[in-house]
């Protein structure tokens, strides 16, 4: 196995096990994916524009600052905000499908803004990144690595919001409207987990 194949591998396991485990981008990829399959696909993709940018931000000592107290704080508290707004938009969209209205509603760029501003104002995708790019580094070959990586968060992304999608036939209304509650819920805990752990734990 060559080094380019062999750090390809490598980095696109790192990148499923980075984008598989569920968070506040996979539940908003899904609560817009019951919508449309385009809308969970521009909330993935913009996620995904925000972590290439941290990457290369990081990879070329542009974020050097990231690990100022200061600014984790200030990150967290507008990080904090977005994921309140976010459960805010979704209990509309379960109140919409309680009225027999379509649910979450937006374009296909106003999701793709929405997933990559969530990815930004989280401090803590900053210091994933930063680990990151020292496990490639390291990796046969870097930039395959980061290649793999990328691949493999893109097909995770595509396959969510295909198999949401796909599926919201054989949903109920009753089991939408639960899983928008369950969202916004959701939601809500993230935001108060990322104020407890940036100002209050420890």
């Amino acid at each position: 196995m060559t080094e380019n194949i062999q750090g390809f591998i490598q980095g696109a396991i790192l990148g499923f096990g980075a984008a598989v485990p569920i968070g506040p981008v996979s539940i908003l990829i899904m609560s817009y994916a019951l919508v449309k399959f385009r809308l969970g696909l521009g909330v993935g993709l913009g996620a995904m524009t925000a972590d290439i940018i941290y990457l290369f931000a990081i990879s070329f000592g542009v974020l050097k600052f990231s690990q100022n107290e200061l600014l984790t704080q200030i990150l967290a508290i507008f990080g904090a905000i977005f994921l309140l707004y976010i459960a805010y938009l979704t209990l509309i969209g379960a109140k919409r499908l309680i009225s027999q209205k379509r649910g979450l509603d937006g374009s296909f760029w106003s999701c793709f803004i929405k997933g990559a501003f969530m990815n930004i104002v989280n401090p803590y995708i900053i210091g994933f990144w930063v680990s990151v790019s020292g496990v490639v580094a390291v990796l046969p070959s870097a930039m395959m690595g980061i290649a793999g990586l990328f691949v493999a968060i893109f097909v995770w992304v595509v396959f969510l919001s295909f198999i949401v999608s796909r599926s919201r036939k054989f949903i109920s209304q009753k089991a939408q409207i639960a899983f928008a509650y369950i969202s916004a819920i959701l939601m809500a805990g993230f935001a108060i987990i990322l104020i407890f752990n940036t100002f209050l734990k420890g």
